[in-house]
């Protein structure tokens, strides 16, 4: 009698006798199926605690990281619109990103997008809406990109604080796109001590200690570089000739598709700044030297004719696309009466870039 007690228990209790590798994989089994609804999700996790021996801590630890990424998955894909998802939320366990077990299940799954639906969770629980919680960092294709927010820098602050280093590469990895996307603003520059302190040396640490060199003379406040730009009569200017005028520049190009989009919404918002007699609108192209001819066609096909329009001229010691580490086109510039600059990363044109100029106006 004693012995078919045992082999039941054993069988109800199968995580308590098992291997740690075979405990792991009894849990993602476990967790493997789809779920349609956030009580499906909370009806497994409770079971697999029902099945498990309550000083097994890492195994709860690993539950719990499942129903973090099985939740997090859930509320992704519903946009967070779903009626059930307050009560998910509810019963979604706290974690430590430094813990042991939180870093080898990590290992085993997909670091970013665990710890994307991590701070999401957390966000979400403190009463943000679903796009100021989900993740802004990453490219997606399911999400139209945003701004970095609070969360953003948040997660970011607290990953290099850790002593994770898988999430450390993870995220530095990720910090070369915020570089060519946002430049340095304040919140990545905060950063830089926490970078250098608590991550571990290498060289993907030293290529993002490089970037900040790179960027921060495009940080807010530097005096904007003085490149060589050619209007279409072939006159030299730089960014000093137009001193005493808050300069908008809309930087582009001919073969992009995106930049001869957005151009005439760049128009609109100058149109709407006619009666200011102290601001500037103007277009530079980043179009080489033997494309002119389809530069000068462009501006006449566009419309541009009513404003000013300059490409770049390098020279011995201007280039414009280097100086403003030009990765990408369309690109928008804010510089302020003094020729400082206010963003070189500025929003499309819109209401947050005619915001960012009012501002400035005032200033």
């Amino acid at each position: 009698m004693k012995i078919r007690i045992l082999i039941f228990l054993q069988f109800l209790y199968f995580p308590l006798f098992a291997q740690e590798g075979n405990i792991y994989q009894y849990l993602k089994q476990k967790w493997s199926k789809e779920f349609s609804s956030a009580k499906d999700i909370t009806t497994t996790y409770h079971d697999n605690i029902k099945r498990m021996d309550k000083k097994n801590i890492p195994l709860a630890i690993q539950n719990n990281c499942f129903m973090i990424l099985k939740s997090g998955e859930y509320i992704t894909q519903n946009k967070g619109e779903k009626e059930d998802i307050k009560s998910l939320l509810r019963q979604i366990p706290t974690i430590e990103l430094n813990d042991p077990t939180v870093a080898a299940f990590l290992q085993q799954n997909s670091p970013g997008q665990w710890t994307d639906y991590y701070y999401m969770i957390q966000a979400l629980k403190k009463g943000e809406t679903f796009d100021a919680a989900r993740d802004g960092i990453s490219i997606s294709t399911q999400f139209f990109a945003r701004p970095l927010n609070h969360n953003d820098y948040t997660k970011l602050k607290d990953i290099f604080s850790s002593n994770n280093k898988l999430l450390h590469d993870t995220y530095l990895e990720k910090m070369k796109f915020l570089f060519q996307t946002n430049g340095c603003p304040e919140e990545i520059a905060e950063l830089r001590p926490t970078i250098e302190s608590h991550v571990e040396d290498s060289p993907l640490k030293q290529e993002i200690l490089k970037l900040y060199t790179q960027y921060e003379p495009l940080s807010k406040g530097q005096s904007a570089p003085l490149s060589s730009m050619k209007d279409t009569n072939g006159k030299n200017y730089s960014f000093a000739d137009f001193r005493g005028k808050v300069i908008i520049v809309d930087v582009w190009a001919t073969w992009c598709c995106s930049c001869i989009e957005k151009m005439p919404k760049f128009m609109q918002l100058k149109d709407e700044f006619k009666q200011y007699k102290d601001i500037l609108f103007l277009t530079i192209s980043i179009d080489r030297k033997s494309d002119q001819d389809k530069w000068l066609k462009a501006i006449k096909e566009n419309n541009m004719t009513g404003m000013l329009n300059l490409i770049s001229a390098p020279s011995a010691n201007s280039h414009f696309e280097t100086e403003y580490q030009i990765n990408g086109v369309p690109r928008y510039f804010i510089i302020d009466k003094e020729g400082k600059i206010v963003t070189v990363f500025a929003p499309g044109p819109g209401k947050e870039m005619k915001a960012l100029i009012q501002n400035t106006l005032k200033q």
